[in-house]
């Protein structure tokens, strides 16, 4: 009885750290779309900011 519970334990751990692992994977790749999404904007941005100034300054 208590070799099956220490195995529990053990299962318990691993679970523990694959799911540390898992969130720290899902993490990353928000990041990583972000950063992606943000440098795709990026240009777009710019350009509509120019034409918000030019509109304001009467350039």
């Amino acid at each position: 009885m208590i070799q099956a519970a220490k195995k529990q334990l053990v299962l318990k751990r691993k679970e523990d750290g694959a799911s540390l692992i898992e969130y720290a994977v899902i993490a990353a790749l928000v990041v990583a779309l972000a950063v992606a999404g943000f440098t795709t904007l990026r240009g777009g941005l710019e350009t509509a900011f120019d034409n918000i100034v030019t509109s304001l300054t009467g350039g």
